[in-house]
């Protein structure tokens, strides 16, 4: 029987796939040509056939007989349960399925089990019984045992040289006299991953969502809180001094602008979603938006270390933007990262770079990209206010629109986030 060889990708390749095929086919032509009598019957017996054959769908046909043997033995002995009696155990699945006979595979089956034609056809090979396919075989064990003809079951299959993907399988055994006949089922197997994945994605999605919802209300529902608390003192207790009357003036300022700066991150990201958000391409000094960030107050630019090279930078771009995208690499810094926060401006080879170091806790690798994805959070700190999860992302947005780039890196023991952006032209 010929041999099927696949490619990098794991697809067949296509000469020995029609070879396969072709040797199927005159294996199957000689059993018609001996044991069929008329040509009406040939013409039906050949149409299954070749459905069975070209189907794109691993079906095979299985021989359970010596399987329903040795479970009469197993009620022999008082065994009731051969679900409670097998547990999850995978090495006595192992055990077991040889006593599962293939009887007939098609070339897809041939793939999906990843083994030769004349090495599939006969007991089943225990290396396909995988760690997280023991549900599937159960169900159909189970099937077996409780003389069901149908049995549906969902799983993790690998192949015999190790390739895993999500799977669904159907067993189906024929009726007859009503009850079911099983030397002769029918096992169809099903390679669901890109639907899994698009379910796991969709889930992610919905969690994510779910996440974003309650940080929003939370991160807004905090300030709002002390906003209101703040305004209601001042307008009711009329023993109020100066000096506390303008700190809660401030409090309220400062906690007005972080609803100000979410909304304003809320909006972004909504524009950019719906492929709306623009960008001014104007020449600015760089250390000039970030002196201007800083001035703007907040918690986040407290014991802020600031170093140019030289004054004014110049650079191509979105003033207003830019002071965006500092603010945010400013209150990450606070959150998440250690006490000593420094931002130095520099410019080389025709960029401007504006680097915000802090000496916080190292980032896993893993971590590194995925904190500019939307709606990702790391562990949040205990005492401070759950993040949204957007400004990350944004920032890289808006640098990429503004032609520049925003990346995280490691050196020694400062983390460091790097805006690059076009230097503008004397």
């Amino acid at each position: 029987m010929a041999s099927l060889t696949l490619t990098d990708d794991g697809s067949p390749d296509q000469a020995s796939w029609d070879r396969l095929v072709e040797a199927v086919n005159q294996r199957y032509l000689k059993w018609d040509e001996a044991g069929l009598e008329s040509i009406d019957a040939m013409r039906g017996w050949s149409s299954f056939e070749n459905l069975f054959r070209i189907s794109p769908v691993p079906i095979m046909e299985q021989d359970y007989s010596a399987l329903e043997d040795w479970m009469g033995g197993l009620r022999d002995q008082g065994v009731t349960s051969l679900r409670e009696h097998l547990g999850d155990d995978i090495e006595a699945i192992r055990e077991i399925v040889p006593m599962i006979r293939i009887v007939a595979a098609n070339p897809a089956a041939v793939i999906a089990v990843g083994l030769p034609l004349e090495s599939l056809i006969g007991p089943i090979d225990p290396r396909i019984v995988n760690e997280g396919s023991e549900g599937g075989w159960l169900n159909q064990l189970d099937a077996v045992w409780n003389r069901e003809p149908e049995a549906h079951s969902s799983y993790t299959a690998a192949t015999a040289n190790g390739k895993i993907y999500d799977a669904e399988s159907i067993l189906s055994a024929p009726l007859i006299d009503g009850e079911p006949d099983f030397s002769r089922v029918v096992f169809t197997v099903f390679d669901v991953t890109g639907h899994r994945n698009e379910e796991r994605r969709m889930q992610e999605l919905m969690e994510a969502k779910n996440r974003f919802l309650a940080s929003v209300s939370h991160e807004i529902r905090t300030p709002l809180t002390a906003i209101l608390g703040f305004a209601r003192i001042i307008e009711d207790d009329r023993t109020l001094n100066d000096d506390d009357r303008a700190l809660m003036i401030s409090s309220i300022v400062q906690y007005s602008q972080e609803v100000a700066d979410l909304v304003e991150d809320l909006l972004v990201a909504a524009r950019a979603d719906m492929g709306q958000l623009e960008v001014a391409n104007i020449r600015f000094d760089v250390a000039a938006q970030l002196v201007k960030t800083l001035q703007a107050g907040g918690s986040f630019t407290a014991d802020v270390t600031v170093e140019s090279e030289a004054d004014p930078i110049w650079a191509i771009g979105d003033p207003t933007r830019i002071r965006q995208i500092l603010r945010n690499l400013l209150t990450n810094a606070e959150r998440y990262g250690g006490s000593t926060v420094t931002v130095r401006v520099t410019s080389d080879d025709g960029r401007v770079y504006v680097d915000v170091a802090d000496d916080g806790p190292v980032l896993a690798n893993i971590e590194r990209e995925r904190i500019f994805e939307p709606y990702y959070r790391i562990a949040d700190n205990p005492g401070l206010p759950g993040s949204v999860g957007i400004g990350l992302a944004i920032s890289r947005q808006l640098a990429l629109l503004m032609r520049g780039s925003l990346d995280y890196r490691r050196q020694g023991d400062l983390g460091y986030f790097r805006l690059a952006l076009p230097a503008a032209r004397h």
